[in-house]
């Protein structure tokens, strides 16, 4: 007979099923976010400093345990080049004044490699993969230098119908960098499909309670926009069930509360939907941009590269190719800055270099 101490516990092996990536949200912390096949509590271990440091996943000081995503705040400066571990423990019940504990899982140390002082910085975009992932890995593959920092540009996933979208985002995130350097996430349209969307935020938690925050990497100032839908909040494929226009209307009052950063050498926003002046929600961040001292907005959507965007506007900004068509399968970019310069670079999966260009500052 079974003992009741054993019927909370799951009959699957509990363990890690995404490994962690660790991104940028929006100040001077770190978010590292993993995902288990059951649910369980979070934490991170370090030393820093010759001190030894547990962070937990948890919300006004209680521990989250009836999740299978962890999401834990750490400090830019404590891991920047440190290594950290991460954990879960499988918890089958927990109650006002007791818990019942199952299995603990850890990670191997990662390494991580934050901005160190080098003169150049290399950042790897992967827009629409749209779960082509191989086809993403693959274009990258054939970049001369590594990344020292990853920018996920929306439309990981095409839809947001269940966790496991979350889960993929993260998988992607990981497979990317490795967990060992800071990867930067902005949402894209097909994000905003689905009952799973309005939980991203709760897992990247940034300093502005939205998709959207700025961070900087070095010399780099990166302005990381959510563009929200490409159809109006009346459309049908939405069944009434958004609200979008308020949404970006609170993102624009925060982009009129930015200054610009007179200490950036390179100042680059990062929007999946490209058409940043799009009247559909009563919005216009272009003269916003303008204003803040953009140099190059980086954007997807399309499906098609482009790096000699027309948008009217006084800063560059390209088109990443993501998921083009049948013949490339994927086009994947490296920005490059260095010099008073940032050089693009695209390859696709097979390793035909389909784009090159330098954007001079002025």
């Amino acid at each position: 007979m079974q003992s009741v101490l054993s019927l909370p516990f799951n009959t699957l092996i509990f363990g890690i099923d995404s490994k962690a990536a660790v991104f940028e949200s929006g100040d001077s912390m770190y978010t590292v976010i993993w995902s288990t096949n059951l649910p369980a509590t979070g934490y991170v271990t370090y030393t820093y400093g010759g001190q030894e440091y547990t962070a937990k996943d948890e919300r006004n000081g209680a521990v989250r345990s009836t999740d299978t995503i962890h999401s834990v705040r750490v400090p830019k400066e404590h891991l920047d080049g440190n290594s950290y571990t991460y954990h879960s423990q499988q918890i089958g019940t927990k109650q006002a004044y007791m818990a019942i504990k199952g299995k603990s899982v850890s990670s191997s140390p990662v390494e991580f490699r934050g901005y160190s002082g080098q003169d150049t910085v290399r950042a790897l975009v992967a827009s629409d993969i749209h779960e082509n992932i191989d086809g993403a890995v693959e274009a990258a593959g054939f970049f001369d230098e590594s990344p020292d920092i990853v920018i996920i540009n929306g439309d990981a996933v095409s839809t947001m119908t269940s966790k496991i979208k979350i889960k993929q985002i993260i998988q992607y995130a990981n497979t990317l960098s490795a967990g060992s350097i800071p990867v930067i996430y902005t949402c894209g349209n097909h994000e905003k499909r689905g009952e799973y969307a309005s939980d991203l935020v709760d897992m990247f938690r940034t300093t502005t309670s939205g998709l959207y925050f700025t961070c900087d990497y070095g010399p780099v100032h990166f302005i990381c926009l959510d563009s929200a839908e490409d159809k109006n909040d009346s459309s049908d494929e939405y069944s009434g069930l958004v609200d979008y226009t308020a949404y970006i209307s609170r993102e624009t009052d925060w982009m009129k509360t930015l200054s610009p950063d007179d200490d950036a050498e390179y100042i680059v926003a990062v929007s999946h939907i490209p058409n940043v002046n799009n009247k559909r929600y009563g919005f216009d961040w272009r003269g916003i941009l303008e204003g803040l001292g953009t140099d190059l907005v980086v954007s997807g959507h399309n499906h098609k590269l482009d790096l000699e965007y027309n948008s009217g506007a006084d800063y560059y900004q390209m088109l990443d190719g993501g998921k083009e068509d049948d013949t490339s399968g994927y086009i994947a970019t490296m920005l490059t800055f260095c010099g008073g310069e940032i050089r693009a670079e695209c390859y696709d999966r097979n390793g035909e270099m389909r784009g090159k260009k330098t954007y001079t500052l002025q």
